[in-house]
């Protein structure tokens, strides 16, 4: 008997989903008193079944104009500007100054953009800026044109103040933990893992970069991935391509091979930004970067899971046990 067809399986996958997503939508909330359970992931997805990874986005008042925009330190003194034009021919350029409306400095970048199933996405710039003053007030404005943002570097030394979440999602407490995050004075925001909790459906990473660019374009935030973050679809080759091609981090300065993990100074503080989810060839020199800072001051480590874990959820059997020894 012949194989199905790609296209046939595909099609019955969806379908699947639907399904799956019509009964938990209709699963209530627990009672007052009763135990909480962690409800799977799809069930904080109230769109769907009408928001499929080939939804369109929603459109700005302009093409051209910048969307989902987010910093990240890039370097000692250097900062990376990324955004996202439904415009291919917006260039990838950042006019910056410490005044507002006058720009004295212009750094050209580079853009990238992906494809997933039937979803394509923007043209998505990266543009590094610097060399930059410490605890100073930059304006700037990307593709040369469009609104004016601002942003503060971090100081050169103690105190810092860190402002560190994770499993931020899309829901009406993604809401209110950002409006903590606006009241409170910080220099900088810590995320180790799931931030939109897109899975595979990509429309979800640009309403996420929608809800977080008030926050995410004023003071940098770094990153790194969590279990949603990775697309996965049966018969599909899993991986990071949209984490990877909108949340760039540092890895490259700091000499890690991989975007899903790195490190950097800051303050005088050495943060650790682990991957959780790296493949285990990678494994080995993710390892040796951590062994080789483990004796500096000031040691900050961040990632989704702890170096020993094994961890129950969404219904699921134990997603592994990582056991990290590090002798120095």
């Amino acid at each position: 008997m012949a194989a199905p067809s790609p296209l046939l399986l595909l099609l019955l996958l969806f379908l699947v989903l639907a399904v799956s997503s019509c009964a938990a939508a209709a699963t209530g909330a627990p009672a007052v008193g009763e135990d909480y359970v962690r409800p799977p992931a799809w069930r904080h997805r109230k769109a769907l079944l009408s928001l499929f990874p080939w939804s369109k986005k929603k459109a700005s008042s302009s093409a051209s104009d910048p969307q989902q925009v987010h910093i990240s330190l890039a370097g000692e003194k250097h900062m990376r500007v990324t955004w996202i034009t439904d415009d291919n021919s917006v260039p990838s350029v950042v006019d910056y100054g410490t005044e507002a409306g006058t720009y004295t400095t212009t750094s050209q970048g580079e853009s990238t953009s992906y494809s997933y199933l039937l979803y394509s996405s923007g043209k998505i710039h990266h543009v590094v800026i610097g060399p930059l003053e410490d605890n100073t007030i930059y304006y700037y404005r990307c593709g040369g044109q469009g609104p004016e943002f601002q942003f503060k570097t971090p100081p050169s030394q103690f105190p810092l103040s860190l402002a560190v979440v994770g499993d931020l999602g899309q829901t009406s407490w993604t809401t209110s933990t950002l409006n903590h995050i606006k009241q409170c004075e910080h220099d900088m925001l810590l995320l180790p893992g799931d931030l939109s909790y897109a899975d595979y459906m990509q429309h979800l990473w640009d309403s996420f970069g929608t809800l977080v660019e008030p926050l995410a374009s004023t003071r940098p935030w770094m990153v790194t991935e969590g279990n949603h973050e990775k697309e996965h679809i049966p018969f599909l080759k899993s991986g990071f391509e949209s984490y990877n091609a909108r949340w760039k981090m540092p890895y490259e300065e700091s000499g890690s091979t991989s975007n899903l993990y790195y490190s950097f100074e800051v303050a005088g503080a050495h943060v650790i930004m682990l991957g959780s989810y790296i493949d285990y060839d990678m494994m080995r020199a993710q390892i040796s970067m951590l062994g080789s800072r483990l004796i500096l001051p000031r040691l900050i480590k961040r990632g989704h899971h702890g170096s020993s874990c094994c961890c129950m959820h969404h219904g699921t059997i134990a997603i592994g046990l990582i056991r990290v020894k590090v002798t120095v």
